[in-house]
């Protein structure tokens, strides 16, 4: 609180007159940030739907990294943070996920999404494929030959669109074939 107060120039005192405590401003700030998404059209197949979902998801996550901190530290409950699960959770359902699959389902992707812009984030890219490079560059090949062949492709890996809808879409994948295999 004392930190956000002097950023924004006022005493600490003053956001205590907005907020009881760093909770509720943690609060206020995720509904704020997740307030800004569009209402999701639930158009196309299920696969189609909660690809779309979950790259939105990753898209207002990048634009608000701090919200994957406040996830990490404490649960984000909130009626307009809890819509994101509701979509996911009506996607899957729909799909005819049973309550309990789909709930599990739904965890999984949320896991992934958050995993990936929390090891994955678009602004550091660019240094995280150097620093692996460099990392693999170091390597004896004789004793790490499968990193040391595939350091390009290892160094590609570190963020971005394309990896992580790679990963997304195996996920889909298997949530598929569970769906068929369980119907």
């Amino acid at each position: 609180m004392r930190r956000l107060a002097d950023q924004l120039g006022v005493g600490t005192m003053t956001l205590y007159g907005y907020f009881r405590s760093k909770d509720e401003l943690l609060d206020a700030v995720v509904d704020a940030a997740v307030a800004q998404r569009k209402p999701f059209t639930f158009d196309g197949t299920w696969q189609e739907q909660i690809r779309r979902l979950m790259q939105g998801s990753r898209r207002n996550l990048g634009r608000h990294p701090g919200l994957v901190k406040v996830r990490a530290d404490r649960p984000v409950l909130q009626h307009e943070a809890l819509r994101f699960a509701e979509t996911g959770m009506t996607i899957l359902r729909r799909a005819g996920f049973g309550r309990r699959d789909a709930a599990r389902a739904f965890r999984l992707l949320f896991t992934y999404v958050f995993g990936y812009v929390s090891f994955s984030p678009d602004e550091t890219a660019e240094q995280a494929r150097r620093d692996s490079r460099a990392a693999v560059a170091g390597l004896p090949p004789h004793e790490y030959p499968m990193l040391t062949e595939a350091s390009d492709e290892l160094a590609d890996a570190m963020a971005g669109q394309e990896t992580f809808d790679f990963g997304l879409d195996r996920i889909i994948d298997g949530l598929e074939a569970h769906l068929r295999a369980s119907a």
